[in-house]
Formats: structure tokens, sequence, C-alpha cells
């Protein structure tokens, strides 16, 4: 085989030989290529000719187990013909690399054992060197001199013995400037150039010495070309692509911000983040995270990645920085995102990266998942870290051993609950287990005085009538949970259901139990139908296929529903051209064959609730507020006329308080929101 190889080898000499002509330069091709496939013996003899003794007759270089075998005492210095001739005066520069194996130390001062040379025995150019100064002891490092014998810059990486190294050089020839890289990325990697000077010399050859100094080397695969493309073997670099777009965010005064952005390319990446086109010090991670906003710190944002091979910017991102106000909007994804039987469920994964990109073009407040895949639940640490790095994670306790369910959040979560794992259904007309969990989140929204209570389920699937019946018992159960449990004590507070239920209300199964119906029943829920915009369907399972059915809901609580500002079933690949950035025609269906369901809401102001104290003949009214909201305060004797008594009253805490003498005659007061 090796035998083979060394045909091949030289039948690529003579065909490309037709290139190089006379004296004329040569551009952007190999001129030798050696990787020693000959049978153990002396190199100019079992190489064919390939290879010329130049100097030195006491010990030829041999080949050792298909490499070229340097050490003392041998003193032979071969050289092989490259390709075209190349006179002083060619403005060419020729580029040479070579793995090398020490087997024993170079000297301290060192010595060269490659170099280029002309047709004489003594004009020898563009010198490498091995030596042990300057390096920690028991290594050593690769030096180079344009013509002298003592090297005249030495490359600073220290070198291991029995180690495989690849050594570059360049050599410009009219200049003589001689240039040494060991195991760079590219052109640009650090390297060193000699100092010395000479006069230009034509160059015919490239060389291999053995002399005392050098130790032992082990040398192979030599290419020599002109340029770097053609003798650099290490990996193909890519460069950098931006593969996830930082997007447009929302925070609050005071309180934290981030951005995220992914790339490929190959490593080493590095990152650099810009505020409106400027630099920010010390941003150079994926992740910008943005502690203590100001109001300064509004504006645009976007990220540079570097590599060897070049650079790509990011598209600008808009950070809005708002006060601490929730009578804003709040906006909820549910997804079903199929991690059953998912084999990758890193940051890696397309599938993943898929969801990502929908989910942070959607950029929602709180996100409810069903299908995170149990084996793999460990992996969502790195979502949060990769995806929403300034977002907190819930996940449920309750599985069917196969899938979890979880909350991702913007706002703090303050507690989560489990509430039917494994629960028994008996009472419920079924006998067996909730298939696997009611979970609860509780989400402080700041600035709101109560918090927000966000229920996810996954219910039984299938349609065979076990499934069914199994399917309404566990909504049976959901809504005696609601009514008998939730509501009583929290019914004034805002909640929502989300969920696969597995179950199309509009298109009822064989048995038509009307699961659906039962969430509804009493519980204080409200159905709702978000629609696609553009093809007006409700449909939501499954975009891997035929789209067939309604499975996933968001169901408000009344307070929420009659604050909805809208609700839409999304599909990235129904938007219109051209997609957004941050987004692919494609991502919907390699993410999951369920669609996301979104609804976005005014985040409702609490029930008016007035408590009077009077203390030391001092008034004092309270009452729960949305921050920034304005309130004004009425009095009257005899409830019959009403007179102002306090107007443009600004909440900055989500308890509003007002205050009043109390020694004059009783007297009535009512609060008004205004604004």
């Amino acid at each position: 085989m090796r035998w083979l190889k060394s045909i091949f080898i030289q039948r690529v000499f003579v065909v490309a030989s037709c290139l190089f002509t006379g004296a004329n330069d040569c551009h952007a091709a190999l001129l030798l290529q050696e990787s020693f496939p000959y049978p153990d013996g002396p190199l100019v003899t079992v190489s064919g000719g390939v290879w010329a003794t130049h100097s030195g007759t006491s010990g030829q270089i041999g080949v050792v187990s298909g490499r070229a075998d340097l050490r003392v005492p041998d003193t032979e210095d071969v050289n092989a013909l490259v390709l075209g001739t190349y006179p002083a005066t060619s403005s060419a520069l020729l580029y040479a690399s070579f793995t090398v194996n020490f087997t024993a130390l170079p000297s301290a001062g060192g010595q060269f054992f490659a170099h280029f040379k002309n047709a004489t025995t003594s004009n020898f150019r563009g010198r490498i060197f091995a030596l042990t100064s300057g390096a920690v002891a028991g290594q050593f490092r690769i030096g180079v001199a344009n013509t002298a014998t003592i090297a005249t810059a030495t490359n600073a990486a220290n070198l291991n013995l029995n180690t495989d190294y690849r050594v570059y050089v360049r050599y410009g020839i009219s200049n003589v400037t001689t240039t040494v890289w060991v195991e760079p990325m590219d052109e640009s990697s650090p390297s060193v150039t000699a100092s010395d000077g000479s006069g230009a010399q034509p160059i015919t050859s490239f060389a291999l010495r053995q002399d005392s100094g050098i130790g032992a080397i082990a040398l192979d695969d030599l290419r020599v070309g002109t340029s770097f493309a053609d003798v650099y073997t290490g990996p193909n670099i890519i460069a950098p692509i931006i593969s996830l777009q930082p997007t447009n965010t929302l925070a609050v005064e005071g309180g934290m911000g981030a951005f995220f952005a992914a790339a490929t390319g190959t490593a080493p990446l590095s990152y650099q983040w810009k505020f409106s086109g400027d630099l920010i010090p010390g941003a150079t991670n994926a992740t910008l995270t943005l502690p203590a906003l100001t109001a300064n710190a509004a504006g645009f944002y976007s990220l540079t990645v570097t590599n060897a091979a070049g650079s790509a910017n990011s598209a600008a991102a808009v950070l809005t920085v708002v006060q601490p106000n929730a009578s804003g909007t709040l906006s909820i994804v549910h997804y079903n995102v199929k991690g059953n039987f998912a084999s990758d469920w890193s940051t890696n994964a397309a599938q993943v990266q898929a969801i990502a990109r929908q989910l942070r073009y959607l950029n929602p407040d709180i996100i409810t998942l069903n299908e995170i895949p149990n084996g793999l639940r460990h992996e969502m640490t790195n979502w949060m870290t990769a995806f929403f790095p300034t977002h907190q994670l819930a996940l449920s306790p309750g599985t069917d051993g196969v899938l979890r369910s979880g909350v991702i959040s913007r706002f703090p979560i303050v507690r989560s609950q489990s509430w039917f794992e494994n629960a028994s259904l008996t009472n419920y007309g079924y006998n067996g287990t909730y298939t696997r969990d009611l979970f609860e989140a509780e989400i402080r929204v700041p600035g709101a005085f109560e918090p927000l209570h966000v229920f996810t389920t996954h219910l039984k699937s299938a349609a065979d009538v076990d499934a069914q019946q199994r399917r309404a018992a566990e909504c049976s159960a959901v809504s005696n949970f609601f009514v008998n449990v939730f509501v009583p004590t929290n019914g004034n507070r805002p909640y929502v259901l989300t969920g696969d239920m597995n179950e199309d209300i509009a298109i009822p199964m064989s048995q038509d139990l009307q699961a659906i119906q039962r969430l509804t029943n009493a519980t204080g829920l409200r159905l709702t139908t978000p629609l696609n915009p553009v093809s007006f369907s409700h449909f939501t399972h499954s975009i891997q296929g035929n789209i067939d059915a309604r499975f996933d809901y968001v169901m408000p609580s009344g307070l929420l529903s009659s604050n909805t500002l809208s609700s839409q079933v999304f599909r990235a690949d129904l938007l219109p051209p051209p997609l957004p950035v941050n987004l692919t025609s494609n991502d919907t269906t390699i993410a999951s064959d369920h669609l996301p369901v979104v609804m976005v809401f005014n985040y409702p102001d609490p029930t008016l609730r007035v408590s009077l104290s009077v203390s030391n003949q001092t008034v004092t009214l309270t009452w729960p507020a949305l921050i920034s909201r304005k309130f004004s305060v009425l009095s009257s004797a005899n409830l019959a006329t009403w007179v102002v008594v306090a107007s443009n009253l600004v909440s900055d805490l989500p308890q509003m308080t007002w205050t009043a003498d109390g020694s004059e005659h009783a007297k009535f007061f009512r609060v008004v929101r205004t604004q």
C-alpha cells in the first residue's frame, strides 16, 4: 500500500509540472508533498530518486516506520526538488509544513534541521532550529534564522518529547524573511520572524539536515507550496455565523436585563457586545447581563463574534426599560415541545434550537411547557443558561416516568407545587391514577399587589375508550380542585390553566365525555379559542403531519379573561416574508408536532378593597394597587353628596395609603381609580 501511495504522489508531480516553466513565479500550488511512504532504509535509496544527498557521507538519513529519521552521529543532508524554479528576484512567498516528533532533546543552542536551498551545497535559506535554551527543563523550542547558524528568533511554546507537533514556515525569496509557527490555527496565529539579514538566493529544493545538537527527530508529512492553505493540515476554519439572534427585551428599572446570542464556527470564538455601536467593556460572553438598570441603558445592543477566519455581526436588539409598573401587559405562551423519545435535549440539538428561536421571538413573560423528557430534564438548566439567562424555571415533580411539565418565568417564581402526582381518580369514576400532574407556579409580578397563579397539566393521550375515560376523570379532578380548594381562598387573584388536553372540544371523541367542558364548570376558568391570524385555524396538533385537532389550551380566570389584548396559535412558517432574522421557515416543523398558543393580557388591577383604621384622631385608608395607578378620594357626610378631598394620588407601591384628620364629625370615604 505504501508503494502504491508513492507512485500516486510522483504522478501528481509529473502532471503538475506542466504548470511551471523556466523562471516564472508559481502561484497557489502544492510544490512538494512527501509522506515518506517507503520501506525502512536509506531515504535516498528507498525514495527512488525523489531525495538526493547534497552534503555528508557518514551515516545516511533513514526511513523508519514511514517517517524520516534525523539523528547524530549520522551526518548526511538530503534535499528534494520543488516544482519550478524561483530566482532571487522572485516576489513569491514559499511555505512549508511538516510534523516533528522529538525522542531526544536538542542542545541548549540547538542546530537547524530543515531549510530551503538553491542548487549549491551552501546557500541555505529559511533555517528551522530545535533548541532547549529558554525552555522549561525537559522541554524544547523551535527557532528560526534566515541564513545564520544560530536561531535569531525562537517560538515561545515549550514542547514535549514523544509528541507530534506541526511546524509551519514562510519564506520571502527576494527579501529573505523567514517566519515560523507551531500548531497555528491560521496564518494570523502567533509566530516569530528571523531577524538576521542576508542576500537573496534562488530556491530549487527543500532540505533535511543532520548535525550534533538537533536531538533525535522523526519527521513526516512534508508539504511545500505557495500559500498557507497549500500546506495547512489542521481543521478547516469556518467563519462565525450567528445562529441565534438576540431578541428585543423589556426590563424593569432597577432590575436586570439580558441578551443572548449563539454562533457557529470554528473554535475558539470570541464575543464582544456593543451598545449603540460602542464596545461594552468586559462584555465578552455569549450572554450579556445588565444589572441595576437605569433609563440610560435603553437602546440598541448587538454582538460581534470573531474567530481566525473572520467576524459576524448580530442584528441589533432593543432594550426597553420601564418603571416597575405592572399595569403593562402580561404575555403567556403554552407549548408542548415533543420531548417524548428525544435522544438529544441539549442546546445544540436542532429541535431545541428551533424551539428556542420561536420562544425568543415571541418573548413572553411566562412559558408553560409540556413533554419535557424526564430522562433529560437536567438539560433544562443548560436551556436557562443559554436561552433564558434572566428567567426562572420550575419543573413539575409529577411524571409518568417519561415526561414532565415545567414553567419558565421572567418574574420571580416564589412557590411551586404538585397537586395530582400519582393521585387516585377513583372518586371521579375511573379506577386508576392521574397520568402526570397538575403543576402550579406562583409568580410575583413586579408592581402587582397579588401574585399570579399559573397552572399547567398534560392529560392522558390517545383516543381509545380507556384513555377517554381517564382523561375525563382527570378533568373532573382538576375542576373539583379549583371549585373546592383554590377558588374559595384565591378566587380574587389572577390565575390561568394551560396544557395539552389531548382532546378537541369542537371535535368530540367517540365517548363524548365532554372532558374540556368539565374544566370550565364553576372553576372560574374561561374557554378561549385563539386562531392563527393567517389561516384562521384553531388547530394546534400536528404541524409535523396534517393539523387535525386542537389539543392545547390557555384558560384564563375571569379577571384575566376580561383583560385579554390578543391571542393566537403561532406558526413561524406562515409569517409574511421576509422572516425575522432569528427565525427560519422550518422552525415550526422541526420544533414539535404541536403549535405554541400565545395570549397577551393587560395585567389586571386588583379588586379595589379599601380598609379604614383610626388612630390618634388620624384616619388611614389602604387599598391594593398596581404601581403608577392614579386615584381620588371622596368623602361624604350623608352618602348622597360626595366631595373630592384628594386627587391625583399616584401609587408607588403595590399598596396605597392615604391619611386624613379624623377629629371632625363622622364621614364616609370612597376611593376611585382615575387612571
